[in-house]
């Protein structure tokens, strides 16, 4: 069954960094008690130098609330979401 894989890149709709600079840190709120919880569907990455979050739709499931907080957040502020589907025997 195809996943669908959201990164939500640290640059607005038109081209500025967003800032606070740990705002991936503040937003994931990253303690082992809810790292346990996203179970590998919510990571932070740096692409081409930006701080990014990229999770999987399966983090709707292990943790609702933060799926949704997250996909809020990056409207409101008007951060880049890009969308993928992704097969599963491609899956990282």
């Amino acid at each position: 069954m195809p996943t669908t894989r959201y990164t939500i890149l640290g640059v607005t709709e038109d081209g500025k960094k967003f800032r606070p600079s740990d705002w991936t840190e503040r937003l994931v709120c990253m303690q082992p008690k809810q790292l346990k919880r996203y179970n590998g569907h919510l990571k932070i990455r740096r692409i081409d130098g930006i701080k990014s979050i990229v999770f999987d739709d399966q983090l709707k499931y292990a943790c609702e609330f933060t799926y949704e907080r997250i996909l809020s957040f990056a409207k409101i502020n008007h951060l880049n979401i890009t969308k993928e589907i992704i097969e599963e025997d491609k899956l990282d």
